[in-house]
């Protein structure tokens, strides 16, 4: 029975996924037929909340489903000859951060969805903070634009708001990096969406495990990098597990009039003389925000001459191009322009400038 729902499947099933899959469904948009895990108890204990299959043979489970989406909480190192399948039976792909292990791979199902014409999109549920929101609103404004300095500075303590992270995330020698891939896309996402892509990064990555093997495996634990964007503005960015229990995720935009301080929650306008002229503070749920985002995205499937979808391929692709280069450069030790990745995908100018 057609029942006006997005038929939806879930590929990889953990904590953090099935509470995924009950925001997916609070929306009313969205219809779970089919759930698949390496673990078949797992997939079988999720199947049952929702009366539908579930596979452990990730190629039998995509075959045998037609779903119009499919949610992919498994990194695409063990899933994506899958995927691929999924998407050239015309499914759209919501996937969980990070998009791709690397810059290559993101570009490569990326541009297998559009020549499906379907949407490939990565979940980063923190655009619908509203702070966030308003900040992107604000830097919209003629105030906003008139400023040449921008600090953003993640800790990962209690109150980090947490991105909705693929379960391969554990696995970070495969997953392709530690926290600039796995933690903070959301972050950098946010930053190209509302300022632009940077022209250079040059980037610094270290390891403070004492374990000499781990370092090997699990990639950087701190990542700290300045950035060059269009017109005067310059950046940094610092992201550590070393900082303890820091503030949330901020982001500072300094302006010759205006001071912007950004959170999840709050946004905070101050003058030259570093005086509090406007300040605005929201409620924040997590939950909320992956439950817009799902809003998002359905409606951008269902109505797409009436709603237009928040996020979009190519900057998720801008922002694999952007943690791709600040990779390249700390391995260099030379700044590395991002957008020469996008343009070599794309063959074309890169429209984030």
């Amino acid at each position: 029975m057609d029942t006006g729902k997005l038929k939806t499947t879930c590929l990889g099933v953990n904590a953090r996924t099935i509470g995924l899959l009950e925001s997916a469904c609070s929306t009313g948009l969205y219809e779970i037929v089919s759930v698949a895990d390496g673990n078949l108890a797992s997939a079988t204990r999720v199947s049952q909340i929702y009366n539908c299959t579930a596979f452990d043979d990730y190629r039998q489970f995509s075959l045998q489903n037609q779903p119009e989406v499919m949610i992919v909480a498994e990194p695409l190192n063990k899933c994506g000859d899958f995927v691929k399948t999924a998407i050239n039976k015309k499914c759209n792909i919501l996937k969980l951060i990070p998009t791709a292990p690397d810059f290559e791979l993101a570009s490569e199902f990326i541009n297998l969805a559009k020549k499906n014409k379907v949407k490939f999109v990565t979940a980063v549920p923190s655009r619908f903070a509203p702070g966030f929101e308003r900040l992107g609103d604000y830097l919209k404004t003629e105030a906003g634009r008139q400023f040449y300095f921008v600090n953003l500075c993640a800790s990962f303590g209690p109150d980090f708001f947490q991105p909705i992270a693929s379960y391969g995330q554990t696995e970070e020698k495969i997953s392709g990096g530690g926290v600039l891939l796995n933690n903070c896309f959301e972050l950098l996402s946010l930053l190209i969406e509302n300022l632009s892509l940077p022209q250079q990064i040059y980037a610094l990555v270290t390891n403070q495990s004492p374990d000499k093997k781990a370092k090997q495996y699990f990639a950087e634990d701190t990542v700290t990098a300045s950035m060059i964007f269009k017109e005067g503005l310059i950046g940094t960015f610092l992201a550590s597990r070393q900082t303890g229990n820091g503030s949330t995720a901020p982001v500072k935009v300094y302006g010759s009039k205006q001071n912007i301080v950004a959170t999840p929650n709050r946004l905070a306008i101050y003058d030259s003389a570093d005086n509090l002229v406007a300040e605005h503070k929201y409620p924040l749920r997590a939950e909320k925000c992956i439950f817009e985002m799902f809003i998002d995205f359905g409606r951008a499937l269902l109505e797409p001459e009436k709603y237009k979808l928040r996020n979009s391929a190519r900057l998720d692709l801008a922002t694999m191009a952007l943690i791709e280069a600040a990779y390249l450069s700390a391995k260099t030790g030379m700044p590395e322009s991002p957008a020469r990745f996008f343009e070599i995908s794309e063959k074309e100018k890169f429209p984030f400038v």
